[in-house]
């Protein structure tokens, strides 16, 4: 549970050394101003929509809830709320700091979607889950800012398909493993391709290509 709630500030203040503790006035802030639209998803989500998700036998629509609830609509509203709030910067440069935002606004929404189903909590929930979603965060603005960047620059077209995929897989494998473990599928399975989601997201983030 300790992990659960700590694993994105954690993680956030981690981020705020790699890029340097002079501008963490700037990203904490930032980070602040995402606990806002989460208080409002979780809101939203306890007082006027089922809050407890019952799991499908059908791997489709455990795919689709996962994937539109946890992933899709979130990241939409904030990235496109993110960046109509300062026009000043351009948009590689606020792509480049939306990464707290995001933490601000998952340090609620992660713990509260677990938190609200049955316990016993299982380690995928308390655990793998989190990273996996904190590991998206991470890599999801340096594959964008990539992706625009290829986009302005004449770079081979093959670097450019590499972007476009690295950046779809970013976004749906958390809902394809989550689908994939409700299915009951072997542990072994799950490890392993949590683990592969991990060093993907972690690659992604670290190397510059």
């Amino acid at each position: 549970m300790l992990f659960l709630c700590l694993l994105f500030p954690l993680g956030f203040l981690i981020w705020c050394r790699a890029q340097g503790f002079e501008k963490f006035p700037k990203f904490a802030l930032i980070a602040f101003t995402g606990l806002f639209p989460s208080a409002v998803f979780c809101a939203y989500k306890y007082f006027f929509s089922p809050f407890y998700y019952l799991a499908q036998d059908s791997f489709l629509m455990n795919f689709l809830y996962y994937f539109l609830t946890q992933a899709f609509v979130p990241l939409a509203v904030l990235t496109a709320a993110f960046l109509l709030m300062d026009g000043k910067d351009s948009l590689q440069d606020r792509l480049a700091n939306i990464f707290p935002f995001y933490a601000g606004f998952y340090a609620i929404y992660i713990p509260f979607i677990i938190l609200c189903e049955d316990v016993p909590y299982p380690f995928f929930a308390l655990f793998a889950k989190p990273l996996i979603y904190f590991f998206m965060l991470a890599s999801l603005p340096k594959i964008c800012g990539e992706l625009l960047e290829r986009q302005r620059t004449n770079i081979k077209s093959s670097k450019k398909i590499f972007s476009i995929f690295a950046l779809v897989a970013a976004i749906l494998l958390p809902a394809v493993i989550e689908s994939l473990w409700t299915l009951g599928v072997p542990s072994l399975f799950t490890v392993f391709l949590t683990l592969a989601y991990l060093a993907f997201a972690a690659l992604i983030s670290l190397i510059d290509r």
